[in-house]
């Protein structure tokens, strides 16, 4: 049987090559895309039709009757090829159920554990009204999703009763619909919102995608087996880096680091958190003793390099939020910075002097080493922070009596968080993220402001810092510490920044008077 020639070669390809573009387009989703499915929508209870004569049943909430309750289960997933930032919702995600009231909203399941916080927390969470239920914008990477628990009263305003089960999406914002109808909106710039009839899993995909490569290795043959192989990814780069610093950036880092060695195999990252003055110095004499080893290693700082080191190329890789706390039995959940001010330099020693507590005021701060501790002194106390450590443990002043205040430290940003919840009467500070996690600890809103992950709605919040990547001079071009600086501006990177309560400088880079400007 004679080969083909190169025009049937060329023909066949042409085929194939459109073959494959129509089952991309059929069975991929799109680059970016929020997909939803409903999992149920049912009334709930018992008819009383049914068992009048046996009982009466009534639904109760908080107190209050629900009649012709109803329960439905939305899950939303990013079920496209890109990851989703807050940016990208011109509109946010809205679920409309027709001709009933919403009553109450729970999230009994989320794909990172994360997104719960971000989708309930006080101020920034769910909302309805009627029966339009109104989603945060949160960040979704690939493959992630969550599901929301409704309750709602499916009685209209004219005592009908509407049965769930119809629903249907749509592009833009929710408008009417039949009784009983659910219609999902919002606007999703470069993508789009819609409602998944059927998920189609990697076996699925496999099978409709395998049939194409049959024909083609067919047809093709070894032109195909004895070509080039394809190039690595662009953001890819082998090789061992070291990331050390700051400890507070350190449980974001950790994470990028995990998804970069995720996607770029024959790349070892690994991240320390000796402190941010540690990590500068670090690189220092890394640079001085073994020049080779300068591009292989980046030093993370919550704080702009000091003078002494010389020549570092520093990068802002992100804006941290920094909160303080005090133990949750001391009272107070709002300081002024004079009376942060006061507790610092011995003034106020006691919870009561402050309206709290019957309860000494106990210290819990960092060693010079921290970036944190820099920014606390800069941005609250207009100061230094005590250096006397006058407690091993806090408890009391078993290390020197002689002291004004009762003081200790902790030997990083995670860990502060656990020491004040410990020691009654304790106060500090640390990452907001690593603050609202312990729950054994009070946030404190200082001058009455809360902290805000989108950068316009500060209102003057006073306590955050510039998170700096340091190298000596510029990384090489296509080595792995150059291709990981760069993945910090993927969407992937920002949205795990988002995740823990800071600020990618990626998105503030251009906004004027910003802290992340050259």
């Amino acid at each position: 049987m004679p080969l083909p020639d190169t025009e049937t070669l060329l023909a066949a390809a042409g085929l194939v090559a459109t073959a494959v573009l129509w089952a991309v387009q059929r069975f991929l989703p799109g680059r970016k895309s929020v997909g939803y499915r409903v999992r149920m929508d049912t009334a709930i209870g018992v008819n009383p039709r049914d068992a009048h004569s046996l009982v009466q049943p009534r639904l109760l909430r908080q107190g209050q009757e629900i009649t012709d309750a109803t329960l439905a289960l939305l899950r939303f997933e990013n079920d496209g090829g890109e990851d989703i930032v807050r940016q990208d919702y011109q509109e946010p995600l809205t679920a409309e159920f027709t001709g009933r009231t919403v009553i109450g909203v729970e999230v009994p399941d989320a794909n990172p554990p994360d997104l719960v916080g971000m989708l309930t927390r006080n101020g920034g969470g769910l909302r309805h009204d009627g029966g339009r239920l109104v989603i945060p914008r949160v960040p979704l990477n690939e493959r992630d999703h969550f599901k929301l628990l409704v309750l709602l009263s499916a009685e209209d305003g004219n005592g009908d009763r509407n049965g769930g089960g119809a629903h249907r999406s749509r592009g833009g914002g929710a408008g009417g619909g039949r009784p009983g109808e659910l219609v999902v909106g919002g606007f999703l710039s470069g993508g789009r919102i819609r409602r998944n009839a059927q998920r189609w899993g990697p076996r699925e995909l496999g099978l409709g995608l395998g049939g194409v490569c049959i024909i083609l290795v067919g047809l093709l043959g070894g032109l195909l087996l004895n070509g080039p192989t394809g190039a690595a990814s662009a953001e890819s780069a082998t090789g061992r880096l070291t990331v050390d610093g700051s400890s507070a950036f350190a449980p974001p880092m950790q994470d990028i680091a995990r998804q970069y060695t995720a996607r770029c195999r024959g790349a070892e990252i690994e991240v320390a958190e000796s402190g941010s003055l540690s990590g500068l110095g670090r690189l220092n004499r890394a640079r001085r003793s073994a020049p080779a080893v300068g591009p292989t290693f980046l030093a993370v700082s919550d704080v702009a390099a000091p003078a002494i080191y010389r020549e570092p190329a520093g990068r802002r890789a992100g804006v941290i939020l920094l909160g303080m706390v005090v133990n949750g039995r001391t009272g107070v959940g709002n300081l002024t910075s004079e009376q942060v001010r006061g507790i610092y330099d011995g003034r106020c020693t006691h919870w009561k002097q402050l309206g709290g507590s019957d309860l000494p005021v106990r210290i819990v701060g960092r060693d010079a080493a921290s970036g944190t501790r820099r920014a606390f002194e800069t941005a609250v106390l207009r100061g230094s922070e005590p250096d006397t450590v006058s407690s091993y443990e806090c408890n009391g002043k078993d290390r020197d009596a002689a002291a004004r205040v009762t003081r200790c430290e902790a030997h990083s940003t995670g860990s502060l968080p656990d020491t004040v919840g410990r020691v009654p009467g304790a106060i500090g500070y640390a990452e907001e993220y690593a603050a609202a996690k312990n729950p054994r600890v009070t946030r404190v809103r200082p001058n009455g402001r809360e902290p805000d992950i989108e950068w316009a709605g500060q209102h003057g919040y006073p306590f955050w810092t510039v998170e700096y990547l340091y190298t000596y001079g510029p990384p090489e071009a296509g080595s792995l510490a150059a291709k990981f600086r760069a993945f910090m501006d993927s969407g992937t990177a920002k949205n795990i920044l988002r995740k823990y309560r800071h600020v990618p400088c990626a998105d503030l880079v251009s906004a004027p008077g910003s802290a992340c400007g050259p």
